[in-house]
């Protein structure tokens, strides 16, 4: 039994290494840029080792990108717990991606580049759990916009899963293109980059908000 034990603790972390290495060479190089090769030798590992635990560099990619959704989900799951109304949580979930996008500003790029990889039938049990995640964020959204309509802080004549995935979208898009020019943007009009992303957030939530409701202030 401890045998086994350890050959399993062996694994993952081996496992673990080749995941930090292929994020490490995507988030310098570039996805379609990167070799397995260049893995390996960023791993430190051969790559018929690499092959052992990923059957390509796609497999690879979803093994990095589903940590990064799983991290996402967590910070999610702690920020909901601190609002007492449904739109205190919004504000709480956007907080949360915020907070996300600051602490793992590489792994977030890699994330966005999803949508441009082209799916092969290698991997379908890999992106069978990147859409289970994917499931379960939505799941987050949309259980705290229900949490809102039933406590009259969100508003009840828009339908919840359209306000879901607008939420979602809105937001994935302002932070995809704040990691790409935000920077330049804002040190163009002379805007503090931290007040710039409050006040964005501040308006998208603000839009599903039910009228004469407050929310906290972040």
């Amino acid at each position: 039994m401890d045998v086994v034990s350890r050959r399993e603790k062996e694994r993952r972390a081996r496992e673990e290494a080749i995941i930090n290495a292929a994020e490490k060479v995507f988030s310098s190089t570039g996805y379609n840029e990167t070799s397995m090769e260049e893995i390996a030798k960023e791993s430190q590992f051969t790559r018929k080792t690499i092959y052992q635990y990923f059957t390509d560099k796609e497999d690879l990619y979803f093994a990095v990108i589903i940590r990064g959704f799983q991290t996402l989900l967590r910070y999610f799951q702690e920020d909901i717990k601190k609002g007492n109304t449904g739109f205190e949580n919004l504000q709480g979930l956007a907080s949360a991606y915020y907070r996300f996008y600051k602490d793992f500003p590489k792994t977030f790029n890699l994330m966005s580049y999803v949508g441009y990889i082209k799916s092969s039938n290698n991997n379908i049990t890999r992106r069978q759990t990147f859409n289970e995640i994917n499931s379960s964020i939505v799941n987050e959204v949309a259980k705290v916009i229900e949490q809102g309509k039933i406590d009259g802080s969100i508003r009840k004549d828009l339908d919840t899963m359209s306000i879901t995935y607008s939420a979602e979208f809105l937001i994935t898009g302002f932070f995809h293109m704040l990691s790409v020019s935000g920077k330049t943007f804002t040190e163009h009009f002379a805007l503090n980059q931290s007040d710039f992303i409050k006040f964005n957030i501040s308006l998208l939530c603000d839009a599903f908000r039910a009228k004469n409701s407050k929310g906290l202030s972040h």
